[in-house]
């Protein structure tokens, strides 16, 4: 897997862990109102499952196992990812990447925080990239 790819993974494993916390406070919620009672007088089936909350509530426990484990992934990744960005020779790679893909700011932020142009901030961070492949390739063999 090349650098950027790798980095748009974390990125991407980030927004599934948000997304799993919305659901988790939608079943939150889901589980502390109140269920509608029934005014139609119809006899309930008896040999329907657990409550509705019942059923919520575990998925609220599966949910929030799901995330811990996904967040215990998330974390191996990027100190991965950050041990190897911090053995690039140039603290200006480190800083453009570790701004980019860690602080997620913006191309203008990161040129005005290192005083650069924005094209030679978008070199650094083009060159920081290929320096990053080239240490993914000896870690992998």
């Amino acid at each position: 897997m090349k650098a950027k790819e790798y980095l748009k993974d974390i990125a991407r494993t980030e927004a599934h862990i948000g997304a799993k916390k919305q659901r988790i406070a939608v079943l939150k919620d889901i589980a502390s109102s109140p269920s509608t009672p029934k005014y139609d007088g119809m006899p309930r089936n008896p040999n329907k499952g657990g409550s509705a909350m019942a059923d919520t509530v575990v998925k609220y426990v599966a949910l929030e196992e799901e995330i811990e484990e996904d967040i215990k992934n998330l974390e191996e990744k990027k100190v991965f990812m950050l041990s190897l960005i911090g053995e690039l020779d140039s603290t200006d790679y480190q800083t453009v990447l570790i701004k980019r893909y860690f602080e997620k700011k913006s191309w203008t932020d990161i040129k005005e925080e290192l005083f650069y142009s924005l094209s030679w901030t978008q070199s650094l961070h083009g060159r920081a990239l290929v320096a990053l492949d080239r240490m993914l390739e000896n870690e992998s063999s």
